[in-house]
C-alpha cells in the first residue's frame, strides 16, 4: 500500500504543475504569445511531458509489481522461524518415603509323617530289608521286628532284632549274625523257613508299624553261629609282660554269647563266674583278649582289690550265654616282681570333687574332677528324683566307669538306671539330683551334688 500511495503523490504533483502552466497560459495571453513567438509549443511540451510521466509511472508500477513478487518468493523460501526455548533446569524427583512393611510371621509347615513301607529281597545266602525313610521331626528310630507265628508283628510286643536311630539308614542285610531280642523263635532264624518281617517306626509320642511281609529264608541261610562252641574247645593263654599279663582266649562266634568274664582267684584252683567274682566284663565277642595291669580293681572274690607282686593266681575265662555259662580250664601264673602296685591313699577329698552338667540337644553331659590315685576302682554316676543328697549304693547308679581317665558321662536315657527312686529311665523336662561317687579299694567318696533339668526332647525308650 505504501508504494501505491507514493505513485499517486508523484502523479498529483505533475498534474498540479501542468494545471498551473495551463492556467497561466489562459490567464496571461501575453505570456502565451511570447512563448509562441519564441516558437515554443507549450501544449506539445506538456503533452510530451505527460506522456513521459505516464511511461515512467508504468515502469515504476511494473517495477513495484516485480518487487512485490520477489518479496513473496523470498517469504515463501524463508525457513520456519527458530523458536528458542529456554531449557528449564530438571527438578529432582520427589523423595518418596516408603515405610517398610513388616513381614507376617510364617508358621512352619508341619512335616507330614511318612507312610511306612517295607520290602524284603533275597540276597545270595542272606536277606535284604529296605524301608521308607522317615521325615517326621518326632522320629527317634527304626525297630526291625520278626515273628515266626504272629502275622502282624510289632515292637515291643514281638521284640526286635536291632534298633537304628539314623533316619537315613533305611536298609540292612540280615545274615543271622545278630541275636534276636525277645522273639518267638529263639535268638536266630532257621534256614528255609517262613517269617513275618516288619519295621516299627518309633516316635516321641507313638509307634507306627509297617504292614508285615511274609518271606522265606534261603536254604543256605547261615545258622552255624547259633550253637556255641564245645567246652573242651575253649582255651586260655596267659602271656607275662614286664609289669602285668596279656590274656588270650578262643573266640566264640555264637550269637548266643553275651560276653566274657575275666576271672582270677588266689585260693580256688578252678575259679569261675559268679562264684569267684571277675576282673573285667567284655561284651564284644570279637574281642578275645585283655591286659591285666593291676590298675583295675577286682570285683568280689578273694583277691582283696588288687593283685600282689610275685604271687601265684589262678586265671580263667567264663563264657556267658543266654541260657548257660562255660568256663575254660584254669591257668596258674605267678605275678612278676615288677607288677604295678596301686597307691594306698586317694588324692581327693569330697570338697575337692566338682561336678558340672551341660545340656547338648536332647542329652546331658556330666564332667567331674579326675582322680589320679591308683586306689580308685571307678566312678558311679548317681541320680535321684527325691533325695537331695544321693550317693552310691543307697541311691543306685546309672553307670559304673572303671577307667579313671574317663571323667565324663553322656546322659542320653538309653541306659537303664539301677535301683533308683524313679524307675528305669529319666523323664523329659524333670528336675533330678546328680552326683558322682568315687569308689576306692577301702572306701567311697561322693562329690558335689547338683540339680539338672532334663531336656524336653530327651529320648524316651
Amino acid at each position: 500500500m505504501k508504494n501505491k500511495f507514493s505513485t499517486f503523490g508523484r502523479k498529483t504533483k505533475i498534474y498540479l504543475i501542468a494545471s498551473t502552466i495551463v492556467l497561466s497560459v489562459f490567464l496571461s495571453p501575453i505570456f502565451l504569445r511570447t512563448v509562441t513567438a519564441g516558437e515554443i509549443d507549450i501544449f506539445q511540451m506538456v503533452s510530451t511531458l505527460l506522456g513521459k510521466v505516464e511511461n515512467q509511472d508504468e515502469k515504476i508500477t511494473k517495477l513495484e509489481n516485480e518487487i512485490d513478487q520477489l518479496k513473496e518468493q523470498i517469504e515463501q523460501q524463508k525457513p520456519d522461524p527458530i523458536v528458542v526455548v529456554k531449557e528449564e533446569e530438571p527438578k529432582p524427583d520427589p523423595v518418596v518415603v516408603v515405610k517398610p512393611v513388616e513381614p507376617k510371621p510364617v508358621e512352619p509347615k508341619p512335616v507330614e509323617q511318612t507312610q511306612p513301607k517295607l520290602q524284603v529281597y533275597l540276597k545270595e545266602s542272606a536277606l535284604k530289608l529296605i524301608w521308607t525313610k522317615d521325615t517326621s521331626t518326632n522320629f527317634q528310630g527304626y525297630k526291625i521286628v520278626i515273628s515266626k507265628g504272629d502275622t502282624t508283628p510289632s515292637y515291643p510286643d514281638n521284640g526286635y532284632l536291632t534298633y537304628i536311630t539314623d533316619r537315613y539308614t533305611t536298609w540292612m542285610i540280615l545274615d543271622n549274625s545278630k541275636s534276636y531280642n525277645n522273639g518267638d523263635f529263639g535268638s536266630v532264624l532257621a534256614a528255609d523257613t517262613y517269617y513275618y518281617f516288619a519295621i516299627t517306626y518309633v516316635y516321641k509320642d507313638k509307634k507306627v508299624t509297617t504292614d508285615a511281609v511274609k518271606f522265606k529264608t534261603p536254604s543256605t541261610f547261615s545258622a552255624e553261629s547259633s550253637e556255641p562252641l564245645l567246652p573242651e574247645s575253649l582255651k586260655l593263654e596267659v602271656i607275662l609282660k614286664d609289669t602285668g599279663f596279656k590274656l588270650l582266649w578262643t573266640k566264640e562266634p555264637s550269637v548266643k554269647l553275651q560276653g566274657y568274664k575275666v576271672v582270677i582267684s588266689k585260693n580256688n584252683p578252678n575259679p569261675t563266674y559268679p562264684d569267684d567274682g571277675y576282673l573285667k566284663w567284655i561284651t564284644d565277642r570279637n574281642m578275645n583278649y585283655t591286659y591285666v595291669d593291676n590298675k583295675t580293681m577286682y570285683n568280689g572274690g578273694d583277691i582283696g582289690g588288687y593283685l600282689k607282686a610275685d604271687t601265684d593266681y589262678y586265671f580263667s575265662i567264663t563264657y556267658v550265654y543266654k541260657d548257660e555259662k562255660i568256663t575254660t580250664q584254669p591257668v596258674l601264673i605267678k605275678t612278676p616282681s615288677t607288677l604295678y602296685t596301686p597307691g594306698s591313699e586317694p588324692t581327693l577329698k569330697a570338697e575337692d570333687i566338682d561336678v558340672n552338667a551341660t545340656i547338648n540337644g536332647p542329652t546331658v553331659k556330666l564332667i567331674w574332677t579326675k582322680e589320679t590315685s591308683n586306689t580308685l576302682q571307678g566312678y558311679k554316676v548317681v541320680i535321684s528324683k527325691n533325695n537331695s543328697s544321693p550317693s552310691y549304693p543307697e541311691d543306685g547308679s546309672l553307670a559304673w566307669i572303671t577307667d579313671s581317665t574317663k571323667n565324663y558321662w553322656i546322659i542320653d536315657n538309653k541306659t537303664i538306671y539301677n535301683n533308683g527312686d524313679f524307675g528305669e529311665y529319666l523323664e523329659a523336662n524333670q528336675t533330678y539330683y546328680v552326683t558322682i561317687t568315687y569308689v576306692y579299694s577301702d572306701k567311697k567318696i561322693t562329690g558335689e551334688i547338683i540339680q539338672i533339668t532334663t531336656p524336653s526332647d530327651l529320648y524316651i525308650p
